[in-house]
């Protein structure tokens, strides 16, 4: 028996009928709660359905027994005053328990003094307190918790503001400094909200347990009575906001989507010793949560709602009341970043600059502005009834006009995130206006508000030029590609090409894979959007990773091309061109759709046998069987058609030609997503997995060698260790066996064991054998 267990916890269940639930969660507690460790308290609100008759012959309840439905935070008021324990859980009676549940929770409480209450993990909650489940039993749901408390692990607890009431356990000197549940909320809805907002003003903390779980049905006594719990909920948010002079769902607010750009954009940045303020932080749930990604940051809020503001402030954040930010007193140095929750306050360049002046070389502003193309706010703008429209347009912004916004506030590198909501009863009023509308828009139609994320450059400090207002437009992701969903589920190893030896030996990689690349001129009047690699100063120094993944993809392709005529396809920015050229190639043809990146690549890289053109790779402008070698790097995911890409490619090789082609590995860039639905970036048409990449190829070519680049650990998936777990095996792998990780070298597919390849290059010639189908050999 732990120590924790020796200590007495009062569990209490307020319950109004659901007896069949009742019994299952109780059964769950005695099968799995330590004998003598805990007293169980029903507090019953008129059920009709048997409930007391059962509560009363169980000999280890104590029965509380109200004639009337006196609502819930009123029976745990009833529950707590007769409780005897030390601590303090109010629990639902639609859930079940699990094999160490109350140890896991109390070991985090009794962890630190300063806790006043915890709450565990589950399938089915609100304000992100589940995780992914895949059991459909109750004994599998028992092992899945069983492989979830094996090891406990403190890296997995999160301070919040406030806790969901399913399954809170408290210190009973915390309740009592604190008081009861607030019973105006009657029947029941933001009692658990209002009471983690005292415990916090209090001075304690709430955290999260992320190692111990328990199931949860989920609203079971109001499923019955829909109409009921909508007005519940209406009434209840009102005296919430009377309270407290906030809505519930607002100042405790988690910006997921703030944080999960912000982790994707500041990869390489400075998580120590930096300086981050959020403005609109509200009671600082978003900060809280982000203090996970920058452990050693100092933060700094503006509230202008007072009890708000010192919420935040007992979490150990500086917060200004002022919404000037003359009033703001921050670090000499500058700030690191600054969060900007309604953006469109600060919507001007001259508001926008004085932002950027706060900052430190290198810092960032991430805001959040509300889509004026959004399909919900067209609608608005088209009902005759609307007088706010006017309004509505100085408050809302398209695409474009973020980025230009953020160009001329002085960043060198812009980002569009779209934060997507397509209902599905609206879908038909959605494809009217993709009908109406121009294609380039057609994606904005269903964004219900956009994530601009701007970095300065290391070397621009607030330096503005003419050449950053001719910056391109912004790229644009899903938020839905945060990088902890993109490996959420276990790797998969695909075999590929057999005989690979004897290329292997021609095209290795070389080890100095940037001491040609690094002779390449710069464009340093081009800004970097994301998607299009620039070579210029800011690219190097900042995205370093992503130009030495697309460096080495050249370096490796311009050992091949030696006297070749070579077609660069969707050459970009056409450095890749260059290079190619400066290797040996007889000739380059780049090939790309973008006008304006090939005037720029006309002007940097063009030259004697290098040459730029404008078109589509389904369609080339070229003869049949034109070329030696085709080049197809990040290409293949933004046509319409890959098959028909594939094509297109061996049409203009000669026999013998060289096809040398790479895309992302769905396995790991876009794990949960079927080949025939859009990835997360909004950029690609599709993505495939290594298997689906090899079998479109071996239609038209003899696939050579395949190689696999930023190569992932099995290890390093959640899942794959989650069922390791489940079947009692150690989920690390030995040191000696996992893969050091070298995101930009070329590795042959055939050494990768135990791990997926975030890009597959693969190297393909044209021969007479092929297309080759045993079906008909």
């Amino acid at each position: 028996m732990s120590d924790a267990s020796r200590r007495i916890t009062s569990i209490i269940l307020v319950t109004y009928n659901k007896l069949t639930y009742t019994k299952q969660c109780v059964e769950s507690i005695r099968r799995h709660t330590q004998h003598g460790s805990y007293e169980l308290i029903v507090v019953d609100n008129a059920s009709t359905d048997g409930t007391v008759e059962w509560a009363e012959n169980e000999s280890d309840i104590t029965l509380i027994q109200n004639h009337t439905n006196a609502g819930f935070p009123k029976g745990c008021n009833q529950g707590m005053a007769a409780a005897s324990g030390e601590f303090l859980m109010l629990l639902n009676n639609d859930t079940i328990v699990t094999p160490g549940w109350l140890d896991g929770l109390l070991r985090c409480l009794l962890s630190d003094e300063t806790i006043g209450a915890v709450s565990p993990v589950t399938n089915s909650a609100s304000y992100w307190t589940t995780i992914p489940v895949t059991y459909q039993t109750i004994e599998e749901m028992e092992l899945f918790a069983s492989a979830l408390h094996a090891i406990p692990d403190r890296t997995k607890w999160e301070e919040r503001v406030k806790l969901v009431g399913y399954c809170m356990l408290m210190r009973r000197e915390a309740t009592e400094r604190v008081g009861p549940l607030d019973e105006c909320f009657g029947i029941g809805n933001f009692e658990d909200d209002d009471y983690g907002l005292r415990l916090r003003l209090a001075g304690y903390k709430l955290i999260l347990c992320g190692d111990t779980f328990i199931h949860h049905y989920g609203s079971v006594s109001f499923s019955s009575e829909p109409e009921a719990y909508r007005k519940t909920f209406e009434n209840n948010t009102n005296i919430f906001k009377v309270k407290w002079g906030f809505h519930p769902g607002e100042a405790t607010h988690i910006r997921m989507d703030f944080s999960t750009v912000i982790r994707r954009e500041s990869h390489g940045y400075k998580r120590e010793g930096c300086a981050i303020l959020e403005i609109g932080c509200g009671c600082g749930a978003t900060i809280l949560h982000m203090k996970q990604q920058f452990p050693g940051a100092a933060w700094f809020g503006v509230e202008r709602n007072e009890l708000a503001a010192r919420v935040a402030e007992g979490s150990g954040i500086t917060v200004f009341r002022s919404s000037e930010p003359d009033d703001w007193v921050l670090p000499d140095e500058g700030l690191s970043g600054i969060i900007i929750g309604d953006a469109h306050a600060y919507g001007t360049p001259q508001t926008m600059k004085r932002l950027v002046s706060l900052l430190a070389p290198g810092g960032w502003i991430a805001g959040c502005f509300a889509n004026r193309f959004y399909y919900a706010n067209i609608k608005q703008y088209l009902d005759p009834a609307n007088v706010n429209a006017q309004r509505q347009a100085v408050m809302q912004y398209t695409m474009q006009q973020v980025n230009q916004l953020f160009v001329q506030s002085g960043f060198s590198y812009v980002k569009v995130t779209l934060a997507e909501n397509k209902p599905e009863d609206e879908q038909a009023y959605i494809r009217m206006l993709e009908q109406l509308t121009d294609e380039a828009i057609s994606n904005e139609l269903t964004a219900a508000y956009l994530l601009v994320y701007g970095r300065l450059g290391h070397d621009d400090g607030q330096q503005e030029t003419a050449e950053q207002e001719q910056a391109q437009s912004t790229a644009t992701e899903s938020s839905e590609s945060e990088a902890g969903k993109q490996l959420e589920e276990p790797a998969l190893v695909v075999s590929t090409a057999e005989d690979v030896d004897e290329l292997e030996t021609k095209t290795a990689v070389p080890e100095q894979k940037q001491e040609q690349s690094d002779e390449v001129a710069e464009q340093n009047d081009v800004a970097f959007t994301g998607e299009r690699l620039v070579v210029n100063r800011t690219v190097k120094q900042d995205y370093s990773s992503v130009y030495n993944e697309h460096m080495s993809r050249y370096v490796f392709a311009s050992r091949l091309v030696s006297g070749l005529r070579v077609l660069d396809a969707a050459c970009g920015a056409g450095y890749g061109s260059e290079m190619l050229k400066r290797s040996g190639a007889a000739e380059v043809i780049g090939v790309d759709v973008d006008l304006a990146s090939l005037e720029l690549a006309k002007r940097d890289y063009g030259g004697t046998d290098i040459s730029f053109v404008e078109g589509d790779v389904l369609a080339l402008p070229f003869g049949d069987a034109s070329f030696d070698v085709v080049v197809s790097f990040e290409t293949i995911e933004h046509v319409a058609s890959g098959a028909d890409w594939i094509k297109e490619s061996a049409r203009v090789l000669k026999e013998g030609g060289l096809f040398i082609v790479s895309t992302p590995n769905r396995t790991v860039t876009n794990t949960p997503i079927y080949f025939e639905e859009l990835p997360f970036n909004q950029h690609h048409r599709f993505e495939y997995r290594t298997a689906e990449l090899i079998g479109e190829l071996v239609q038209h070519y003899a696939v050579e060698a395949v190689y696999g680049q930023n190569v992932y650990d099995d290890s390093l998936f959640p899942t794959m260790r989650w069922l390791r777990e489940l079947h009692g095996i150690a989920p690390d792998r030995a040191e000696a066996h996992k893969r050091t990780w070298n995101p930009h070298e070329l590795i042959p597919l055939h050494e990768i064991k135990s791990a997926e390849p975030m890009y597959i290059v693969a190297v393909c010639r044209k021969s007479k054998r092929w297309p080759y189908d045993a079906r008909h050999s």
